[in-house]
């Protein structure tokens, strides 16, 4: 396995070039991008790095009930697929959020069976797996598709092939799903992995349960009662999912996605929470 992390905001701010020599200087090995270009590859290869996996665009259009949006969307996700395949990456990370939150998961999926697995069956063509990441959307509708164990069996099954996870424990943990159970479930589906936690507030709990807070705002990636942190700062096991990948065999990358408002303010605060998740992670990742 590599130690990879997703790029986190304040980096834009630094030379493409400049950051990927921060990476490499810093332990990790890879990097996750948004479009994946000539220019982008080479550069991130040339500081020793692997591209872990590029966003998989049109993902919105595709799960709408427009006809026309939807044609659209296939084609660009299909070029995307097309342009990461011909420069070597073969991970393209999506969430699966539907234009019309209203409509209920349960709809957006009637869309999402007749549009999504054509997709995948393209990028399996090109050697490429589509990685969904379990995010659930934001509240109160939570819309996103692919979000828990139920949703991944239907999918599953309606789209065996080129289809596969981005396996977020963070996610799961916050929704009051078993993290370990779903690993050892789909444990062969996941193409990709994101280190991040999530620690929970028994005081904010108390106060005001799951509602939230009603008299000021909740610290950033969270709700008071929860939020997210850096791997290691929460409530997850981080060596039974080390362990329990390597018994399937996955030898992918474990990339840092940075969501810790303790370590967001600016890029050295994001320096600073990335090295600490890497250095967490480099004593059970092999």
């Amino acid at each position: 396995m590599k130690i990879g992390l997703r790029i986190p905001g304040a980096a834009g701010d630094m030379s493409w070039a400049d950051f990927c020599g921060w990476c490499k200087e810093n332990g990790f090995d890879a990097v996750d991008v948004g479009a994946i270009t000539a220019e982008l590859a080479e550069t991130a290869r040339g500081a020793g790095l692997t591209i872990g996996s590029a966003d998989l665009p049109g993902v919105r259009d595709l799960l709408s009930v427009d006809s026309t949006k939807q044609e659209t969307g296939a084609t660009v996700a299909k070029e995307a697929i097309s342009v990461a395949a011909d420069h070597g990456v073969s991970i393209m990370f999506c969430v699966f959020v539907p234009e019309d939150a209203s409509l209920g998961r349960a709809k957006n999926y009637e869309i999402w069976k007749e549009t999504v697995p054509p997709i995948a069956e393209f990028a399996a063509s090109k050697g490429v797996g589509i990685a969904v990441e379990g995010w659930p959307g934001g509240g109160p509708a939570y819309p996103a598709l692919g979000c828990t164990p139920e949703m991944w069996r239907v999918m599953f099954t309606e789209c065996p092939g080129g289809l596969g996870l981005n396996y977020d424990p963070s996610h799961l943990v916050r929704i009051d799903i078993d993290y370990l159970r779903a690993l050892n479930e789909f444990a062969d589906k996941v193409l990709h992995v994101h280190a991040k936690d999530t620690v929970f507030d028994q005081e904010a709990l108390y106060l005001h349960g799951n509602l939230g807070p009603t008299f000021h705002t909740p610290r950033g990636f969270g709700e008071d009662w929860w939020r997210y942190t850096i791997p290691g700062d929460g409530v997850i096991d981080w060596l039974k999912i080390i362990q329990r990948l390597e018994d399937e065999g996955f030898d992918g990358i474990v990339s840092v996605e940075l969501e810790d408002y303790r370590y967001w303010e600016n890029w050295e605060a994001q320096a600073d929470g990335l090295k600490r998740s890497q250095s967490f992670l480099s004593n059970i990742v092999r």
